[in-house]
């Protein structure tokens, strides 16, 4: 297995012999790599607005043209990435949609010590009409979706060398959300998030390392009247480890609480963890496992969502060419000083062919549905779609 070394939270594992991917050809402008691609991806919804009754279908397509800078100067690395997402929906041409992100990351690798991470990003996304404040019933409440915008930083240094007995790692994030459009119903949930995570990393085998983690987030909303402030702390131990080619993964496990200002909003503790495995039985067949428990904020349901996510993906190349994927995603969401409580599941199956070096085709169905004590939010959705990834 290839090792993951960025300190950002969001990273992922590969596996040369089955992870397929493109392999794009840069272009230099001095010491600066030129990096783009483009994605397009075309496909049928049955059920656009994810409603129990008088669903509505569309085709729809989405054109994701991709720019990445990058100079890489010994063992440290500069990059800039910009993404523009374009949803046309040919039934439905009110709910079409431009979504951009820009980030740009600096790694220093400092020396066989020491390790910097920065990292500002700023995203200008949207709520598809039936998700966020307007679901089931009220799905068609606006005639369009809700754009807001996030800006956001996040720094992480580390302490300790890669085979050291111990290493420390200190992170911080910020995230900055408004919403843009419907503010008489949006401004409530602008909001500001504050975190910072404190990691301890001892070696007890050579790849194989127990944690503890402290984690502190304050979470502000910008509207007075809003009582929604609260603050979320982690304690979680664990470990982490890449022992074999066949297995690897982090597992943590511990307790959290959320404590709000306002007494009139009910604070909640209780179990969380944070889990990802994989598991890779032949270097071209793959089983990616994740789960995780804890709280996300309501979207005007409750005081807070208590959910619990488990994801299991299995991928297996048939050849050189051909690989297939089989995923489930099971979720529950039980909204706190509310009787609401959700059930998802969602199954599907990809068909990925490789053609060249700078071409990749993709072939996706996906099922799912939501099963709610609420009738009126329950929903079945059927979802197939033809992906097309290019670059030079």
């Amino acid at each position: 297995m290839d090792k993951c070394w960025c300190l950002a939270p969001l990273c992922f594992f590969s596996v040369a012999k089955v992870a397929f991917a493109l392999e794009p050809v840069s272009f230099t402008q001095g010491p600066v790599q030129v990096i783009p691609q483009v994605s397009l991806q075309a496909g049928y919804d049955d059920n656009i607005y994810s409603t129990a009754s008088g669903e509505v279908e569309s085709w729809k397509s989405i054109i994701s043209p991709a720019l990445q800078l990058k100079m890489v100067q010994g063992k440290s690395e500069y990059t800039l990435n910009y993404q523009l997402h374009q949803g046309i929906y040919q039934e439905s041409s009110d709910d079409n949609y431009t979504d951009h992100q820009l980030d740009g990351r600096v790694f220093l690798d400092l020396n066989s010590r020491n390790r910097l991470e920065l990292v500002a990003g700023y995203l200008a996304g949207h709520e598809g009409r039936g998700t966020g404040l307007n679901q089931g019933t009220a799905a068609l409440t606006n005639n369009k979706p809700v754009e807001y915008h996030v800006n956001s930083l996040f720094s992480a240094y580390e302490y300790g060398g890669q085979e050291a007995k111990g290493r420390i790692r200190l992170a911080a994030t910020y995230q900055d959300r408004e919403y843009d459009n419907y503010r008489s119903q949006t401004q409530v949930k602008d909001r500001e998030n504050v975190k910072m995570i404190g990691t301890f990393f001892y070696r007890v085998l050579p790849k194989t390392s127990l944690l503890f983690e402290l984690s502190n987030e304050d979470i502000d909303y910008r509207l007075s009247s809003v009582n929604l402030d609260s603050t979320e702390r982690k304690y979680l131990l664990g470990a982490t480890w890449d022992a074999t080619a066949k297995t690897s993964g982090t597992v943590k496990l511990g307790y959290s609480d959320k404590d709000f200002d306002s007494s009139a909003r009910e604070d909640g503790d209780g179990s969380s963890w944070e889990v990802a495995m994989r598991w890779a039985p032949r270097s071209y067949s793959v089983f990616d496992i994740s789960t995780n428990r804890g709280t996300r904020e309501t979207d005007g349901t409750g005081d807070y969502i208590d959910s619990t996510d488990f994801n299991l993906q299995w991928t297996h190349a048939w050849s050189g060419v051909w690989r297939s994927r089989v995923y489930l995603n099971l979720s529950n969401d039980d909204y706190a000083k509310s009787a609401r409580e959700d059930d998802g599941r969602t199954v599907g199956l990809g068909l990925d062919f490789f053609t060249t070096r700078w071409l990749n085709l993709a072939l996706d169905y996906r099922y799912s549905e939501r099963d709610s004590n609420q009738s009126d939010l329950n929903f079945e959705r059927n979802a197939i779609y033809l992906t097309i990834q290019m670059s030079l």
